[in-house]
C-alpha cells in the first residue's frame, strides 16, 4: 500500500496520466504575414497541447524550419488513421504561408482585403479556390466563416491550368491571379461531419501596413 505525502504524489500523478486523453488539446495560434511582398519576418507560432512550435520559412532547405508543414497535420485531420478534417481546408492552407516560399503566394494569387475590420482572405491553389471571411470585428469563425470550389484547373504536366470558363476577359489561364471570381460557386468549408474530433475559434484577424496577424485559440470538441 503506498502511504504519505509521497504515495499521494505518486496516485496523483497516476490519475493524471491514466486521464490525460480525455483532456482537450487546443490549439494556440500566433502567425504574421507580409502578403505584399518576401518578408523574412514572416513566422507561425503554435501550440498543441503542451507542445509548442517556433516556425518559419527555412530559404536553405526551402521548407519550414521547424517541421510546421507536417507536424500541423495534428490539428488538420481529427486522427491520422481517418484523416477527417478537423479545421477548413482553407485555414490549413493559410497557417502554412508564414512557412513558404514566397513564390508559393504570388502563384496562388494570394490576396487580403478589407472593409472596416472585417477581412477576406482569397487563394487559389492546385484547382481549388478557397475564401475566409471575418465578421465586422475581424474574428473568424471555423465552423462558418470559410468557403471553397474545386475542379478550377486542370492539372497539365504538373502545373495547374485556369479552365477558360473561369478566366477573367482577356486573362491568362496559367495564372491564378487571372481567376474570374464571380463565376466561381463557393461551397462551405468546413470541418468534416464525420470527424471524430474538431477545432472551434473564434481566431482574431487583423491587417496592419500589409500584414495580416490570425491569433487566438482553436478549442478541441469531441463527438459524443
Amino acid at each position: 500500500m503506498i502511504t504519505g505525502h509521497k504515495g499521494i504524489l505518486a496516485g496523483m500523478l497516476i490519475l493524471f496520466i491514466a486521464l490525460a486523453p480525455m483532456f482537450a488539446q487546443n490549439v494556440m495560434i500566433d502567425e504574421r504575414f507580409n502578403f505584399a511582398a518576401s518578408d523574412t519576418a514572416n513566422y507561425l507560432n503554435w501550440s498543441l497541447g503542451n507542445k509548442s512550435t517556433k516556425d518559419k520559412f527555412d530559404a536553405a532547405s526551402g521548407a519550414s524550419l521547424s517541421g510546421t508543414t507536417s507536424a500541423v497535420n495534428a490539428v488538420r485531420f481529427d486522427r491520422a488513421s481517418t484523416k477527417k478534417a478537423a479545421i477548413p481546408v482553407g485555414l490549413w492552407g493559410l497557417l502554412l504561408y508564414p512557412v513558404s516560399d514566397w513564390g508559393t503566394a504570388t502563384a496562388d494569387a494570394f490576396t487580403v482585403t478589407t472593409a472596416g475590420k472585417q477581412i477576406t482572405v482569397r487563394f487559389v491553389h492546385r484547382g481549388y479556390a478557397f475564401e475566409l471571411v471575418t465578421d465586422a470585428e475581424g474574428k473568424f469563425d471555423p465552423l462558418t466563416g470559410a468557403k471553397y470550389a474545386r475542379g478550377l484547373a486542370d492539372n497539365v504536366g504538373g502545373e495547374y491550368v485556369l479552365k477558360k470558363e473561369f478566366v477573367k476577359k482577356g486573362g491568362d489561364s496559367a495564372k491564378m491571379a487571372d481567376l474570374d471570381w464571380s463565376k466561381v460557386a463557393l461551397a462551405p468549408d468546413s470541418k468534416s461531419a464525420q470527424a471524430s474530433r474538431w477545432y472551434e475559434g473564434p481566431l482574431q484577424f487583423a491587417v496592419d501596413k500589409n500584414v495580416l496577424t490570425v491569433k487566438g485559440t482553436l478549442v478541441e470538441k469531441k463527438a459524443k
